[in-house]
């Protein structure tokens, strides 16, 4: 019991605070309304390997608007990562971890075509 309460600990720390890329300005414009909120909590990629990935990996951080990450299917705080950074540039960050995000966001068995799916789910941007 203590173990999964330490690791649960560990992964409320790992979402921390973060400054965004883009201006302070603009991430403020594209703060998560409620819908926003109620979205990111039901949302998982339709791969059932995927969703098992991002339910251990992804979802604590970026399913609450409290860890300032952002948050599963609100497009525009995606947008502004995407237009600041680019696929690659937000795979780079997420391989090597940026702010409180940690290194490979907690997916240490994650390939690289699946981080970037698992990125272009949280903004939105799967088919």
């Amino acid at each position: 019991m203590k173990k999964m309460a330490v690791i649960g600990l560990l992964l409320l720390a790992a979402c921390g605070r973060q400054d965004a890329e883009g201006s302070s300005d603009t991430v403020a414009n594209a703060a998560p309304g409620a819908t926003n909120i109620a979205k990111a909590v039901d949302l998982v990629p339709a791969d059932a390997m995927l969703a098992a990935k991002y339910d251990r990996s992804c979802r604590s951080c970026h399913s609450t608007p409290d860890a300032a990450a952002p948050l599963t299917g609100h497009e525009a705080a995606w947008d502004i990562r995407f237009s600041a950074r680019g696929a690659d540039g937000l795979l780079a960050s997420t391989k090597s971890g940026l702010n409180a995000m940690p290194p490979m966001g907690l997916c240490n068995d994650c390939t690289d075509d699946e981080l970037t799916q698992l990125t272009s789910f949280m903004a939105g941007r799967t088919n």
